[in-house]
């Protein structure tokens, strides 16, 4: 492993593990501004999701699993044709093109890219799944600054492509690429520290505090890692070997305890990580899932059990995070889900939307609605009073949920 920070960046990556966090209202990143799902301080409507959504604008993005970023009147989006990758930034109020850049990429076995734009102050950072990275300048859509992780770094992609989003952590861009983790100087994407050729996991890395320490719980592919984001220093790591490797739904971190789940008939566990080694909480196969990452509540944990390959068989379920029992569940397909403080908004792989109470009281439906029927694999983003949904051939609908 490579390592190489200087005492000024280590200095300012102690000081800050926040993401691209300006403003809580925006949805910045991938899973929101703290990079869990949840809108703190948005709200859904009900009523305005019962029945019939109102589709304030709608654009075309390309083919593509990415999601959306929305920072202040800017929504920032990514997909594939022609041979290309574009990357766009719309108006959140109209949906017209404010720039956008387009560079040679090719599709994929599941097309187009996988990973959300990242904004964080004025600067748009965005990964292919062939490993192109940009820094863009948020306003005007300036290359900052580009590398390859392949043909740049070496490393290689894991077998369905780089798919986890690009994360911000004081000076630090963290990915989950190589063996467990790499981390890149923000301003100009020179290495900071590495961890060898790879291939990593699909999830997204995640940002937490353990043992007094910034740190980020990397999903890699055969194992989780605790590491140190200062200098990339493991300080645990428990395997985690699924079929296919794909360890893809983005880990969830309570305290000193890190929950995982997938799919494959691997099921889900709890790690107590206070100690010198992890130790098993719990594990259960009775819940697992594909891709779709979950949202932890007051002690609870809500999510999708369920196979992209068999969608109808998906049922969102409430699971007691001390325990890792079921408290209800409810079948809803197979899809995603975000939550606000009050509400889950469940997306659905054919279009459905889907407005619960987030209670682990039981499970209480407030609406539902449905969109053109297409496949809808990537979760939502809310801001600025709109829920922005994106479905596999590159629509975009911006839906108003006031």
């Amino acid at each position: 492993m490579l390592r190489h920070p200087t005492l000024a960046v280590l200095l300012l990556a102690l000081a800050s593990v926040a993401s691209a966090v300006a403003d809580t209202a925006d949805w910045p990143r991938w899973r929101g501004p703290d990079g869990n799902g949840i809108a703190p301080d948005a709200e859904v409507n009900p009523k305005a999701l019962a029945s019939q959504p109102k589709i304030a604008w709608k654009a075309s993005l390309g083919t593509g699993f990415s999601s959306v970023a929305v920072a202040g009147s800017l929504v920032y989006g990514l997909g594939n044709a022609g041979g290309k990758d574009t990357v766009f930034c719309l108006n959140a109020d109209t949906g017209r093109t404010v720039w956008k850049y387009s560079y040679p990429c090719g599709q994929g076995s599941y097309p187009g890219p996988r990973a959300t734009p990242t904004v964080h102050e004025g600067t748009v950072y965005t990964l292919s799944r062939e490993g192109h990275l940009f820094a863009f300048d948020a306003a005007t859509g300036k290359v900052r600054w580009k590398k390859h992780l392949v043909d740049d770094l070496g490393i290689q992609p894991p077998g369905w492509d780089f798919a986890g989003s690009v994360v911000v952590a004081g000076n630090r861009l963290i990915l989950n690429a190589g063996g467990s983790g790499l981390a890149l100087n923000r301003s100009t994407g020179a290495t900071i520290w590495e961890s060898g050729a790879g291939p990593g996991g699909y999830a997204t890395p995640v940002l937490a505090d353990l043992a007094g320490k910034p740190s980020a719980v990397i999903f890699g592919e055969r194992a989780a890692y605790g590491v140190d984001i200062s200098d990339g220093t493991v300080r645990w790591s428990f395997d985690w070997v699924t079929g296919s490797d794909v360890n893809a739904a983005d880990p969830v971190v309570f305290g000193d305890r890190v929950f995982v789940a997938s799919a494959y008939g691997r099921g889900c566990a709890l790690y107590d990580i206070s100690g010198s080694r992890p130790a098993t909480v719990w594990r259960s196969n009775a819940f697992e899932t594909h891709f779709s990452s979950f949202v932890a509540m007051d002690g609870y944990l809500y999510g999708i059990d369920g196979d992209a390959r068999e969608p109808a068989a998906g049922v969102l379920r409430c699971l007691d995070a001390r325990t890792g029992k079921t408290t209800w569940s409810s079948p809803v397909g197979f899809g995603s889900l975000i939550a606000t403080r009050d509400h889950l908004v469940v997306l659905n792989s054919t279009g459905t939307i889907v407005v619960a109470e987030a209670s682990p009281d039981g499970y209480r439906e407030l609406a539902r609605c449905s969109l053109p029927r297409n496949q809808y694999w990537t979760p939502p983003a809310l801001a600025a009073g709109k829920l922005f949904v994106r479905n596999l051939t590159g629509d975009l609908f911006a839906i108003d949920v006031k």
